[in-house]
């Protein structure tokens, strides 16, 4: 346990705003609502200690106290870890400390939780002090606030535990089980596309996906598999890859019949990158592989799905079915420099000439002249390095036996495709060509490196 001893003189106590009206009225409704496992962020708390004769308490360590003492406070809810909420902040371009106020209702909404966690370490006289603060996201209420407080960094931290049941003490369930109300809503008449949308923007849409997943898992996955399909977002397509491979959908992606095809309609959206992307796919355990790793072991691949991004070069006919001739093609970044603002020119030039006589009386007279000239030229320029994605054949090939011909797939075109490996076959010069069952293609956004 990361602690430090404070010799200050002041007794430990832990203490609990009442909530007020609106904030007692949510808790009762929260209280009235069915049985459903809550969502709970608890952020960073903000280091507010004036540090005097020597150190105070790690405010990371004070929240991963939080986290663990709210898991085991006896309230129905899931805690999000300090690694999720880094992924998800990252992609943002967030920190977990970033916030006050308002934006810390905000960021909690933002990584889909129902309640969010806040608060401030700060020394009042001789007093270190741990103020806690508990919104509901969706109306920002306000629903209970808490101080702990100790002499040192160990009191403090030993009144960590009552501080937080205080806080959470609204949430908990009442005793006598309540009628189970029913949504109003029959039974599969959940309409994803609708869902998302509804939705302002893609990362509030896997957000709101987020929310229903405890309660209706396939309700969840259906809508976010609606906001990865959605077209016409505002800002472009779905592409937060790092925040669906970031742990929360781990088990569906690793489970699900349609999450490799989910993935590579991400991957295409952020520009078709396999090599780049499939790395971070892997991470999440989810079962898509390179045509590299396939080609390198086929007896261990085999019947695994593929990702390839590669440009259809004809359509054949084998077995009574089309085929597709594929060569792989890779993105490289290409660096070059671009010249960033005006030119500065100075141009120059110069003259001089000399004339000199002279008289002696052994040798005569003398006369003598010289001249020079000179002129020059100067240019001043500020340039930056600039990434282009160079796109490069691998020199692997494929052929992807399709279900039906499809003109949508043109010639010359770069595709992303996703098959099942079904093994080799040899090509030219004994080069193995996989040989794939196409699932499905989408074709890649442009990628632009800065």
């Amino acid at each position: 346990m990361r602690s430090c001893t404070f010799l200050l003189i002041a007794c430990a106590c832990a203490t609990a705003a009442p909530p007020s009206k609106p904030a007692a009225e949510a808790a009762a409704a929260a209280a009235r609502e069915p049985a459903a496992t809550r969502i709970v962020s608890v952020l960073e708390l903000r280091n507010k200690q004036q540090l005097r004769d020597g150190p105070g308490i790690d405010a990371g360590y004070v929240a991963d106290r939080l986290r663990a003492e709210v898991l085991g406070a006896g309230i129905d809810a899931r805690v999000i870890s300090r690694e999720n909420m880094l992924v998800m902040l990252q992609a943002q371009g967030k920190q977990l400390a970033d916030c006050e106020g308002e934006c810390e209702v905000e960021t909690g909404r933002r990584i889909g939780a129902d309640l969010v966690v806040s608060g401030e370490i700060l020394r009042v006289g001789e007093s270190l002090k741990a103020s806690l603060r508990l919104h509901e996201t969706r109306s920002g209420t306000l629903v209970a606030a808490a101080t702990a407080a100790g002499s040192t960094a160990e009191e403090l931290d030993s009144r960590l535990g009552s501080a937080v049941r205080q806080l959470v003490a609204p949430l908990q369930r009442p005793v006598a089980a309540s009628p189970v109300r029913s949504s109003g809503r029959p039974a599969g008449s959940f309409d994803p596309r609708a869902f998302a949308a509804s939705q302002p923007s893609p990362w509030d849409c896997e957000s709101a996906a987020r929310r229903l997943r405890d309660t209706a898992p396939e309700q969840a996955w259906a809508a976010l598999v609606a906001c990865i399909e959605r077209q016409g977002w505002p800002r472009g397509d779905f592409t937060y890859l790092e925040l669906i491979t970031g742990g929360f959908w781990d088990q569906d992606l690793t489970t699900r019949p349609d999450a490799p095809k989910v993935i590579a309609r991400i991957i295409a959206s952020r520009g078709g990158d396999v090599e780049g992307d499939i790395p971070l796919v892997q991470k999440s355990r989810v079962p898509l592989f390179t045509l590299a790793a396939a080609l390198r072991q086929p007896d261990v691949y085999k019947g695994r799905w593929v990702l390839v991004r590669g440009a259809l070069t004809d359509i054949r006919q084998e077995a009574g079915k089309p085929a597709a001739m594929v060569r792989e093609t890779s993105l490289r970044a290409t660096s070059r420099e671009v010249q960033v603002g005006n030119v500065s020119r100075w141009d120059r030039s110069s003259t001089a000439s000399a004339q000199s006589e002279v008289a002696t009386t052994r040798y005569g007279n003398a006369r003598g002249s010289s001249r020079y000239a000179s002129n020059g030229r100067s240019e001043f320029s500020t340039v930056k390095q600039k990434f282009d994605n160079e796109r490069v054949e691998t020199g692997r090939l494929a052929i992807g036996r399709l279900a039906q011909a499809d003109p949508f797939l043109e010639p010359e075109k770069d595709f992303l495709f996703l098959g099942r490996f079904e093994g080799t076959s040899p090509g030219r010069d004994q080069q193995p060509v996989a040989l794939l069952s196409i699932a499905g293609y989408f074709q890649p956004n442009a990628l632009l490196l800065q």
